[in-house]
């Protein structure tokens, strides 16, 4: 069986990954895994394994147009709400600066986040990814409304079993994903040590405190309609914004080049 787990960056696919590794660590002796290939080629050479297989892909490095995804046996794409997403892929954005080692690029960045926590209200955060996003060479807040098209697109060509996240952690959903799957899934699974800088709150809902009303209108206005698809609603402001640290600044602490370096 070639199992495949698809989803946008920062949605559950990690988490998911594991839970299905588990299940099938106690069900398979021959069991390879693939983290994000993203070539027709490299999803071809899974596809060639006589035993199982289990490969996580990033949407939007794969799109509709990877035929090789049609020949799955099992396809589970998880989702997740997209305002949630945004705040996750935002704090990933630092792990950039531990790639380039621009430590002072990196601390440019890390006071742009403490301003944020300090005002939440005041400080807009589509402005803080958009400063952020520069400082590390990437491309502005318009690059999600993209990535909701290609989404939908590739939903529509594959069909794949849709997964929410937050029913995932909730285990809403383990009865009808053991059931597509065939696989016993029971409860959570620990992300492999090599992948643990993806996982930050391990939660949901977190956006209310980050996103003020000049954010929220942007957002509506311009991902409302993929919002309410996914089956989440649009919200007013919530009445106070207050940003945990330890989901912000000391989870990007990891990403510190000058902490990286001297730990090397």
């Amino acid at each position: 069986m070639h199992y495949l787990i698809a989803g946008l960056a920062k949605s559950g696919t990690t988490r998911l990954f594991s839970q299905l590794k588990e299940a099938l660590d106690q069900s398979s002796d021959n069991l390879s895994t693939y983290f994000e290939p993203d070539t027709d080629e490299a999803l071809e050479g899974v596809l060639s394994q006589t035993g199982n297989t289990l490969t996580k892909v990033l949407i939007g490095r794969v799109t509709k147009d990877n035929p090789a995804l049609e020949r799955f046996d099992s396809h589970v794409l998880i989702y997740r709400d997209p305002r949630d997403q945004f705040i996750s892929m935002l704090l990933y954005l630092f792990y950039d600066f531990q790639v380039s080692g621009d430590a002072q690029a990196y601390e440019s960045a890390r006071q742009a986040l403490r301003a944020k926590l300090e005002s939440p209200s005041t400080v807009s955060t589509i402005e803080l990814y958009n400063t952020l996003a520069a400082l590390v060479g990437r491309g502005p807040i318009g690059v999600f409304k993209r990535l909701h098209t290609i989404q939908r697109e590739y939903e529509t060509r594959f069909k794949p079993f849709m997964l929410c996240y937050e029913d995932l952690l909730q285990g809403k959903s383990l009865s009808e994903l053991s059931d597509y799957t065939a696989l016993a899934l029971e409860g959570d699974a620990e992300v492999p040590q090599e992948y643990t800088r993806v996982a930050r709150s391990r939660g949901f809902g977190e956006w209310r405190s980050w996103l003020n009303s000049d954010d929220l209108a942007f957002i509506d206005r311009e991902w409302g309609d993929n919002i309410r698809y996914l089956g989440y609603t649009l919200e007013p402001q919530a009445e106070t914004l207050a940003i945990d640290p330890k989901t912000s600044l000391d989870y990007v602490a990891q990403f510190d080049p000058k902490r990286n370096a001297s730990s090397s």
